[in-house]
């Protein structure tokens, strides 16, 4: 498990250090990210398929889901494809996961580091932009117990003003490690152009 986190890790910076020397003049930005995480949803569509949870109207809804804030830092690395760190944290009830006697709750702390690239549909500043994201992320509960992932899923870039963008995403974090609890995350960004 170590040697998948390390490199998970080693990747995310290896990315980050060859878009960094090929930017030059390329757009960098800062966000605000603000994410719904469904375990429940995960956990069903894991279990059969998103067919059979539609069909049985189980999807779960906003009020289930667990809600964290973040931060994401962005680089153009072409006209087409971004690279982006994400960072969020959040208060979560961890699925599957049973108190013990000493502990008051079953609620901890929820932390995940993300790295990945979007890539958009159109080359360019268009007010409207879909674009594809995947990525590698580490989850952590409770600062202890961690596990790999890869999300992947669907965007929407909406310009606004001065160099800003509004992020609408939706992203399947589907398991690398065996305790991982996939999700589906929801997710609104704002972000801050920075050059």
């Amino acid at each position: 498990m170590k040697k998948l986190l390390f490199s998970l890790i080693a990747l995310g910076l290896i990315i980050s250090a060859q878009a960094q020397t090929s930017m030059g003049s390329k757009k960098k930005s800062i966000a605000v990210r603000f994410n719904a995480l469904d375990f429940g949803t995960g956990e069903k569509v894991q279990n059969g398929t998103i067919g059979s949870v539609l069909n049985a109207k189980q999807w779960g809804q906003y009020a289930s889901t667990t809600k964290s804030l973040g931060v994401n830092y962005t680089s153009q690395y072409t006209d087409q494809v971004d690279i982006f760190a994400n960072f969020d944290l959040g208060i979560v009830r961890k699925p599957l996961y049973a108190p013990n006697a000493l502990r008051r709750s079953n609620e901890d702390v929820m932390t995940s580091v993300e790295s990945g690239v979007n890539i958009k549909m159109f080359k360019g500043d268009f007010r409207v932009n879909p674009y594809v994201t995947a990525g590698l992320g580490i989850r952590s509960f409770a600062f202890r117990d961690y596990s790999a992932y890869a999300p992947v899923g669907l965007g929407l870039q909406i310009k606004t003003c001065k160099g800003s963008n509004l992020n609408i995403t939706t992203t399947y974090s589907t398991k690398m490690s065996k305790s991982f609890v996939p999700s589906y995350n929801y997710g609104v960004s704002y972000s801050f152009l920075l050059n």
